[in-house]
C-alpha cells in the first residue's frame, strides 16, 4: 500500500535499526537548501546515518594534481565532522551542499559506488568490534549485514537521481531501519 506521495506502507513490526544507543534521534536527508516540509528525501535513524557518513568518507576520490575531485576535502571533513557522534536529532550530514555543484554530485555518487562495490565483494556481516573502531563516539554498534547499507546507498543514489516523492511528512521510507525497496520510489 502506498501513500499520497508514493511511499510504501510499512507494518509496525518492520525491522529496526541494528545500531544501539542511549539516545536515538532522527535525521532527516535531503539535497535541497532551506526547509519547508515538502523537500525530497528521507528520514534516517542517526547512528546509521554516522556510521554510513563515517563510511562513505574513506571512499571520497581523492583530490588529483591536475584540479580534479577538489569538491573531496570539504565534503569529507564535513562527513567525518557529521560522524562524530555529537549530533542527536540533527546530523549535519551537508549533502545540499555537498551535490550543490556538478562537481561535488559526481564526487559523492563515485563515494557511493566505490562503498556499494566494497560491501558487494564482502561476504559476512560488518562485524561490531570492527565498527566501535572507527570513532563514532558514544555509540556501540552491533553486527550489522551489508544488506542494511546497500539499501541506504541505493537511496542516496535514488535521491541524487531525483526519484524520491517521499518528504519529511513520511517516515515511511527509513534507509537503515526499514527495508528500502527502489521499485516502490520509482514506480
Amino acid at each position: 500500500m502506498r501513500d499520497a506521495n508514493g511511499c510504501d506502507r510499512i507494518s509496525k513490526d518492520s525491522v529496526e535499526s541494528l545500531v544501539m544507543q542511549k539516545v536515538m534521534g532522527t535525521t532527516f536527508v535531503t539535497l535541497t537548501h532551506g526547509v519547508s516540509g515538502n523537500e525530497p528525501g528521507f528520514w534516517m535513524r542517526d547512528g546509521m546515518l554516522e556510521l554510513w557518513l563515517r563510511l562513505l568518507a574513506l571512499h571520497l576520490p581523492e583530490p588529483t594534481d591536475s584540479g580534479g575531485h577538489q569538491a573531496t576535502l570539504e565534503i569529507r571533513n564535513q562527513w567525518l565532522l557529521a560522524s562524530s557522534g555529537y549530533f542527536v536529532g540533527c546530523v549535519p550530514h551537508g549533502m545540499e551542499d555537498a551535490c550543490a555543484t556538478q562537481e561535488g554530485r559526481e564526487v559523492v555518487r563515485i563515494a557511493i559506488d566505490s562503498l556499494l562495490e566494497a560491501l558487494r565483494r564482502a561476504p559476512t556481516p560488518l562485524d561490531s568490534d570492527t565498527l566501535n573502531l572507527l570513532g563514532v563516539e558514544g555509540i556501540q554498534f552491533a553486527p550489522i549485514e551489508r544488506k542494511w547499507f546497500q539499501e541506504i546507498g541505493h537511496a542516496f543514489l535514488d535521491l541524487l537521481d531525483g526519484q524520491f516523492n517521499c518528504t519529511a511528512s513520511s517516515t515511511d521510507v527509513m534507509p537503515g531501519a526499514k527495508p528500502y525497496k527502489r521499485s516502490i520510489i520509482n514506480g
